[in-house]
């Protein structure tokens, strides 16, 4: 990703986060879902070694479901995400899971509060899609005082470029960008930070 100078400025450092996977759901993720996305089964083990080091280090960890869709969502796409389109393709047991009808998880859920329950200084995120839920909800928690990290790796889109203008518009504003394998490292850090 071209995305150099936005990292030197903003590197990533990792302070009471909180992981919040984004609609990684049959709907998009498997080939029998209606907005299927070819080729995000690249980003599911990714996200899955992440859910698991959040759990792991017993880190707040999110998993949102669209379901439904808002009036204005309806009125934009003309359908709506069924029920039998939101099995988690993920293994997300024991995990918080949050339903929404918008590309904001924040609009009409709980999810504020439940971050502030848990003391969270800092939302990573992944998911899809990038340009949609995923950079929606990136923006959404900056405007609420959260640190925002963007895992690009664990994130997918219906193309390269809506993918890396999400990125690079979000770099710009509103969080740090980042990897799989180098938050995944951060968080090691983290762990040892908590054992001094």
């Amino acid at each position: 990703m071209y995305l150099e100078s936005e990292r030197t400025k903003h590197p990533l450092v990792l302070s009471k986060p909180a992981l919040l996977l984004v609609d990684l759901q049959k709907y998009f993720c498997q080939k029998e879902g209606r907005a299927y996305l070819p080729g995000v089964e690249r980003i599911l083990p990714k996200a899955q070694k992440l859910l698991n080091a959040f759990v792991e280090k017993d880190l707040p960890t999110i998993v949102t479901i669209h379901k439904g869709n808002s009036p204005s969502m309806v009125r934009w796409w003309n359908n709506v995400v069924d029920d039998d389109q939101t099995e988690p393709c993920l293994d997300c047991r024991s995990l918080i899971i949050l339903y929404k009808d918008s590309y904001d998880a924040f609009h009409m859920t709980d999810l504020e509060e439940i971050l502030r329950k848990m003391k969270v200084k800092q939302l990573v995120l992944g998911g899809v899609m990038t340009h949609l839920c995923v950079e929606t909800t990136a923006r959404s928690a900056f405007v609420k005082g959260f640190d925002v990290v963007v895992v690009e790796d664990v994130c997918w889109d219906k193309n390269d470029w809506y993918h890396f203008a999400a990125l690079k518009n979000l770099a710009h504003g509103f969080g740090v960008i980042t990897d799989s394998g180098e938050l995944l490292c951060a968080l090691e850090s983290l762990e040892l930070d908590r054992q001094v």
